[in-house]
């Protein structure tokens, strides 16, 4: 599996937890659905204020923010 696959797959687990679309979950994180959705996809990687956002938007831990974009 590529890196690519296994953040989308977290990503996208991440969102449905939450109960989110990806339009609700891009407005929270302050980026336009189609980022938010090449992202989840693996067509971007998302650059480091993506996931800095991501995380001050839902109060998570460094260790949480890791576990999202873990490989393997």
């Amino acid at each position: 599996m590529n890196k690519e696959a296994v953040i989308r797959t977290n990503l996208k687990i991440f969102r449905i937890k939450h109960c989110l679309t990806q339009e609700e979950m891009a407005q929270k994180i302050g980026c336009i659905r189609p980022t938010y959705s090449a992202i989840e996809n693996g067509k971007r990687e998302g650059r480091k204020a993506f996931w800095n956002d991501l995380q001050l938007a839902f109060a998570l831990t460094d260790e949480e923010i890791c576990e999202l974009k873990k490989i393997g």
